[in-house]
């Protein structure tokens, strides 16, 4: 059975690792790729790299309930927010009395790749936005400030929870999720996916893979670019959806894509969970 997740190569972790090889109802999965987004730095970077000094340079004397002691979380909800601060400067350094907050493994193996000299805080089990809110107020029930890049299609959920929850919260954009490819020399990911290679399959190709092909759709945006790219009338007997996420579900809800399944958690059991679900 094949297996298309709609991301790059260069995006692949656990999670392809954790399906390729793997058996459901006696056939081993073949995993590959549809990317369908890219991602790439804002025009203007100026903002980011003013919030990224303001968190590196902020003392921790914020007036009001605000306590100082570990009380400056640079929260990465992705890892191309990771390489979005890389590629305007940040060398992983972490200042005395800051943290790191971090959604899953994902962005944490990312932000050990970039050079980060401290080890990065994770929600111990709920890796959403109310995950995040819930473990970063029971760390500071009396709020503390948190510095949040974002894409341009990041919810306002984690940061209104947090300030919900008494936190001074800064955003800033800090990268764009387009179709893909993006504009060379913004690019967050090196390279181009290859259409020549045997595991990447492009919108225009996904009419000829074989019936019954399971495409993950790893994001409310890969959902937007699927629908975008005219892939709909696909589903069903050529392709079944699996949805990572609330988010992702309930944007192929809005746009009308049927599912497979919803992975109950965003890693490859949660996937399997579905795919063996309906085998």
């Amino acid at each position: 059975m094949r297996v298309l997740l709609t991301r790059q190569p260069a995006q692949a972790g656990d999670l392809e690792a954790g399906l390729a090889g793997t058996e459901v109802a006696g056939r081993r999965l073949r995993v590959g790729f549809l990317p369908l987004t890219d991602f790439a730095l804002p025009d203007d970077d100026g903002p980011l790299r003013a919030l990224l000094a303001d968190w590196a340079g902020a003392d921790g004397d914020a007036a009001g309930p605000v306590r100082s002691d570990g009380s400056r979380w640079l929260v990465l909800t992705s890892p191309n927010t990771v390489r979005a601060l890389r590629a305007v400067g940040w060398d992983g350094h972490v200042p005395a009395g800051a943290r790191i907050a971090v959604t899953g493994p994902g962005t944490a193996r990312v932000l050990t790749e970039a050079g980060c000299d401290a080890a990065p805080w994770l929600p111990p089990e709920d890796r959403s936005a109310e995950g995040l809110i819930a473990g970063l107020a029971a760390l500071h029930p009396r709020g503390a400030r948190a510095w949040l890049p974002q894409s341009d299609r990041a919810r306002s959920r984690l940061a209104d929870g947090l300030r919900a929850a008494g936190w001074d919260v800064r955003t800033g954009l800090a990268y764009r999720t387009v179709p893909y490819p993006a504009q060379a020399g913004r690019r967050l990911l090196d390279g181009a996916a290859d259409e020549g290679r045997g595991d990447v399959v492009t919108p225009a190709r996904l009419a000829a893979v074989a019936a019954g092909t399971a495409v993950v759709l790893t994001s409310s945006s890969a959902a937007e670019e699927f629908v975008a790219a005219g892939l709909t009338p696909l589903v069903g007997e050529r392709v079944r959806l699996v949805a990572i996420g609330a988010p992702t579900r309930d944007t192929c809800a809005r746009r009308g894509l049927p599912l497979l399944g919803t992975a109950p958690t965003p890693d490859a059991a949660g996937v399997l969970a579905v795919l063996r679900g309906a085998a």
